[in-house]
């Protein structure tokens, strides 16, 4: 075949629907895609995902093709059957052993399920408590940590033979902006993007991760073109990637279809951008007329010259050793180990483990169920990366369960005047109020509830659900016990920590500064 029928191999597609039948056969076929990427949209249970991921894969007559998911843990499990940790949470409990097991037991459960490539670890270092679509998906605002824990969780999918993806390279932990919404950059210079960004790509490089993903994010100490985000841009991915980390591995990009792509220079013309840049696999995540459209755009430019012969062969090389990668790992598992107790049980330690206690709760824990009043905020998905429906506070089914003396009420994510003040009149004969906020940073009345029930005079304790930003926003209070994702787990632990029946062993992993 000449280089430009061999275009499709450069591309990951993802499709909609989780039956056999929904797997778009005669586009795989025809077009000869590299790999395939699933959402929760496609994923059902354990044994549905395998039925898919055998039925994609009878779509290749040759190497099996690439089957990717995010499954990070946390805030974004594409399958939930083992509520696994997220990243900070990982970096709370601060065991890199701990986190290489986790990430041994993600990966399990993903080959068991035929699932043969991980779009993770984050690797982003943040150090922005603003940023909006990294925060608690990252280890922490430490370079060195990110790097440890990025490692072990990289040794963790070797020992289980799915291929690891470093993201969003050079950094997305610096940022305000959400790259799915909008082009954003990181302007720092080089000798600090070396410090702070890089360490953690070098290591995972150093560690024998199989891809980086690259990051819609402007980095104008590398590509002194203006606006050029990373994943288009030769001086990022062949200059620095390349030749100054010395990756030689698979450059993956982010999904072409995000706006900082899509609305500046369009999905086909970035993916030519992409390839001649230097990245091998290109990720078009939703719609198939985009899909095909980019194909036809990336053989176009193969044929007219547009991307030299050189780079193309690069990059279908790297494509080819990753998918002999996978045949080398041969037969997936058995998809009954997905959500076993094994691995329920390890994510019950990882996630006791990351309780965190901030300030000097020694005469304020353990609360006393019968004098306290819980107030939990309703968490929802707030980013595009999470595909997650609102199921409520898991802090109150957790407080039902092992606290049920104890009064508790739900609260809206932007409670509204009439909302707190009734909330304050109710908390009048309560010795302490617990407030398990989420994401109080983005919600002003939430702050505005913690900021009345101190002026009244109550004695407040937070329980962030999401990470120990919101701290940042709600001064006054006598401390905090700390989850890093709303997950029963996660609750539960916290709640037996404010209970006294377990200690919070977590540290801040991230320095909470204005």
């Amino acid at each position: 075949m000449s280089l430009a029928a061999r275009a499709g191999e450069l591309f990951m597609i993802g499709f909609r629907g989780a039956a056999p039948e929904d797997v778009p056969e005669g586009f795989l076929r025809a077009e000869g895609v590299g790999g395939v990427i699933l959402f929760a949209r496609n994923l059902v249970s354990p044994e549905q995902a395998r039925r898919l991921t055998d039925r994609i894969q009878s779509c290749s007559a040759g190497l099996p093709l690439l089957i990717a998911t995010d499954q990070e843990g946390g805030i974004v499990l594409r399958l939930s059957a083992t509520p696994w940790p997220g990243a900070m949470s990982l970096g709370a409990a601060g065991c890199t052993a701990l986190t290489e097991r986790v990430g041994a037991g993600i990966a399990r459960e993903l080959r068991a399920m035929g699932i043969n490539m991980n779009l993770a670890p984050v690797l982003d270092v943040n150090v922005n408590p603003a940023n909006p679509v990294i925060g608690v998906r990252s280890f922490g605002s430490d370079p060195g940590r990110v790097a440890e824990h990025g490692a072990a969780y990289i040794r963790g999918h070797q020992a289980e033979g799915v291929l690891t993806t470093a993201k969003h390279f050079p950094g997305h932990g610096d940022t305000a902006v959400d790259s799915h919404l909008a082009l954003t950059h990181v302007p720092h210079g080089m000798e600090r993007l070396e410090a702070v960004e890089l360490l953690p790509f070098r290591r995972a490089i150093a560690a024998g991760v199989d891809a980086v993903m690259t990051a819609h994010v402007a980095f104008p100490a590398v590509e002194p073109e203006p606006d050029v985000p990373a994943t288009i841009s030769p001086a990022v991915l062949t200059g620095l990637l390349r030749e100054r980390l010395g990756f030689d591995g698979l450059i993956i990009t982010d999904c072409m279809e995000m706006k900082a792509i899509a609305d500046h220079v369009g999905t086909a013309e970035g993916a030519v951008r992409a390839i001649a840049a230097g990245a091998d696999l290109v990720l078009v995540s939703h719609r198939e007329e985009v899909q095909r459209e980019a194909i036809a755009a990336v053989r176009s430019a193969i044929e007219s010259g547009r991307i030299p012969a050189q780079r193309v062969e690069e990059a279908l090389r790297r494509v080819r050793a990753a998918r002999e990668r996978v045949a080398r790992h041969g037969q997936a598992g058995d998809p009954a180990v997905v959500g076993g107790p094994d691995h329920r049980a390890l994510a019950a330690e990882a996630a006791a483990a990351a309780i965190t206690a901030v300030g000097n709760l020694d005469d304020v824990l353990p609360v006393r169920p019968e004098r306290t009043l819980l107030l939990a905020v309703d968490p929802a998905p707030v980013v595009e990366v999470e595909e997650r429906e609102p199921t409520g506070s898991p802090v109150l089914r957790a407080a039902a369960e092992l606290a049920p003396g104890m009064r508790a009420a739900g609260v809206r994510r932007e409670p509204g005047p009439g909302e707190v003040e009734r909330l304050v009149a109710e908390s009048a004969e309560a010795d302490l109020v617990v407030v398990a906020t989420y994401l109080a940073q983005r919600f002003p009345g939430q702050v505005a509830l913690v900021r009345a029930l101190v002026a009244a005079g109550r004695r407040v304790l937070l329980v962030p659900q999401r990470g120990p930003y919101d701290l940042l926003a709600v001064p006054g209070v006598a401390g905090a016990v700390v989850m890093y994702e709303d997950h029963r787990l996660a609750a539960e632990a916290a709640l037996r920590c404010l209970l006294g029946q377990a200690p919070a062993p977590g540290r801040l992993p991230v320095a909470l500064s204005q």
